[in-house]
């Protein structure tokens, strides 16, 4: 790479013309279209329910949080604030062979000790940070080593993009958790200030599977929702990280932690979306 191109602003100018998938009170109607369109909740006899789409499952939606349950018709700062946000599950979105696969290619890949986001680098972007408030293992199921590629993370990404709606590229890479008895992750946020000067944009959405049941503890906690949900093989949890009025800005009710476990051993993975295509820019350096 030569030197001009070290500078994130000169390899990565910003992009022209993209639009964003989520604009004002998009985020809301995605979420009531999930609720409404889940394959278990439609109130309709087996004969009368349309079948299934390939690759999808007949999981069912709970809501454990949500503004309102009727249809939103303002978009507005003031109801992001005064109303809750969206916590949804859907239960039985994976299979457990999916399941299982996914945490056999966690091992393939190798697992290695989670990271956070650390300081800025010379060339834009930014280093990995071990600490002492997130001590899990994760290993990426990764573009770079062809793990996104392999039939079962296709299927999975395709099926979450059904599901939002949103273009498959818009995802990251999954990355697949372990949790051993005593792991946990502090408080901490998804959406990443420095994505928004990026490409991809930040991240909009977490897409967040579990993998495996757990005798004991490993919930994930929002504090300021007073809520954990608990861990379920093929179960996963979908939240937004952002607001319905400005899908650019930080929701800061969103903060979440993954708790202890104490008892047995937790997998899970995440599936972070964003605004703008992240796949293609990645393989270029500019995220």
């Amino acid at each position: 790479m030569t030197c001009h191109m070290l500078d994130i602003q000169t390899r990565c100018p910003p992009l022209e013309d993209v639009d964003p998938v989520f604009h004002p009170g998009d985020l809301n109607k995605m979420f009531e279209r999930i609720v409404r369109t889940a394959p278990a909740n439609r109130t309709l006899n087996d004969k009368e329910k349309e079948p299934l789409e390939s690759g999808m499952t007949d999981y069912a939606v709970v809501v454990h949080s949500q503004p309102s349950s009727e249809a939103a018709t303002e978009v507005s700062a003031v109801l992001d604030s005064s109303l809750p946000p969206w916590v949804i599950t859907l239960e039985n979105f994976l299979t457990p062979e999916e399941c299982d696969a996914m945490i056999e290619l966690g091992y393939k890949y190798g697992y290695e000790r989670s990271e956070d986001v650390g300081a800025l680098k010379f060339d834009g972007t930014h280093e990995g940070v071990q600490n002492d408030r997130r001590t899990s293992e994760n290993a990426w199921c990764s573009t770079f080593q062809g793990c996104r590629q392999q039939e079962i993370p296709m299927l999975i990404h395709e099926r979450m993009a059904k599901v939002m709606q949103i273009p498959v590229n818009n995802s990251e890479d999954l990355q697949v958790l372990r949790y051993e008895e005593g792991q946990f992750y502090r408080t901490h946020h998804d959406y990443i200030q420095h994505h928004a000067e990026r490409h991809c944009g930040v991240r909009i959405l977490t897409f967040f599977l579990y993998l495996s049941d757990v005798e004991a503890g490993g919930g994930t906690n929002f504090p300021q929702l007073d809520m954990t949900i608990h861990p379920k093989k093929g179960r996963a949890l979908l939240w937004p990280s952002v607001l319905d009025s400005d899908p650019s800005k930080i929701d800061k009710r969103m903060y979440h932690q993954a708790l202890p476990v104490e008892e047995g051993v937790k997998y899970a993975a995440n599936g972070w979306i964003h605004p703008f295509d992240y796949v293609t820019p990645q393989a270029a350096g500019c995220n």
